[in-house]
């Protein structure tokens, strides 16, 4: 008898344990059905962890904005030790304008951006993002594209050294590399924005781009002897460019015209000169150029002032 009420409490316990609910602990939540919880109003994408904060990259829109595939150069340099230039796809990324959401057909090239990131950066060249959660711009006028600044700069000299390519082009006819020195290039190109108008530059023509000036390039061993026999420089005279020719390559570059030093203009404007140079009969120049910007607007073409010459 006192065995059998035994097995009667062990059986009676055994049920009220298995009917009883499971308790909630940290390590096994209990489950919810629905939709998962948005993005809180604060505007932390869900992909965050709520106490992470995303890493922000602050850039200019170099080339790309009218497809949405954006060659960006970077503003505060440095920031990630890394190359500066960098692509990025916005056709799926959130993107505010003026604080204001919009769509990524706003994005205007010249623009500057922050975007905010994983803080993950591939390493290539251009180099990559790691997971993008938004892309914040402003218009012409705010933020970093203040009233009085070159808006679109590198547009503009993208232009330029396109413009020049169809020029003459037996001269780089042919060519398997392109030299591009923009040390001198009037407007304050930051270093990014230089290697990204380079890229850019060899991207649209099919070439492998070098930077540098002609005495780097020189030095670096680009040049042969030019078989034209030329007399010896006086003082103060260089004519090293007439005793040297690029055999497979072709030397742009863009640099200021100081006919217009020390003129005050209201608005922003930059005087140029640009040139591609091959060897010392092979040679052409938009000589004396110009181009100017409204208060909170861009260029809106260049003019040649003082006419091409060819040699």
């Amino acid at each position: 008898m006192k065995l059998w009420k035994r097995v009667f409490i062990l059986a009676l316990c055994l049920c009220l344990t298995a009917c009883a609910p499971a308790a909630e602990t940290p390590e096994s939540p209990a489950r919810t059905e629905g939709p998962a919880a948005p993005a809180d109003p604060a505007g932390v994408p869900p992909s965050l962890a709520e106490d992470e904060e995303p890493t922000v990259l602050t850039c200019r829109v170099v080339d790309g904005a009218e497809d949405g595939n954006l060659l960006l150069a970077e503003l505060d340099e440095g920031l990630y030790g890394g190359t500066g230039v960098y692509r990025l796809n916005v056709k799926d990324v959130p993107v505010t304008l003026d604080g204001e959401a919009a769509e990524p057909s706003v994005l205007e090239d010249g623009m500057a951006v922050d975007m905010a990131f994983n803080g993950h950066v591939l390493e290539s060249f251009p180099a990559q993002l790691g997971e993008v959660y938004s892309v914040s711009a402003w218009s012409r006028g705010r933020g970093r594209n203040g009233g009085g600044t070159m808006f679109d700069l590198c547009g503009l000299y993208l232009q330029v050294l396109d413009d020049l390519w169809q020029k003459d082009p037996g001269l780089n006819d042919g060519i398997t590399l392109a030299g591009l020195d923009l040390s001198q290039a009037p407007g304050d190109l930051t270093e990014s924005e230089k290697a990204a108008l380079a890229w850019r530059f060899g991207e649209l023509h099919g070439v492998e781009v070098v930077t540098g000036t002609f005495d780097e390039l020189k030095e670096q061993g680009y040049f042969t002897a030019s078989a034209i026999s030329t007399p010896a420089p006086e003082e103060g005279e260089d004519y090293s460019r007439l005793w040297y020719q690029w055999e497979d390559g072709c030397l742009f570059s863009i640099t200021p015209n100081e006919d217009h030093e020390g003129e005050l203009y209201s608005l922003p404007s930059v005087f140029f000169n640009a040139e591609k140079w091959r060897s010392p009969l092979g040679a052409y120049c938009f000589y004396d150029c110009s181009a100017g910007w409204p208060e909170f607007g861009t260029w809106s073409g260049y003019q040649i002032l003082g006419g091409e010459m060819i040699s």
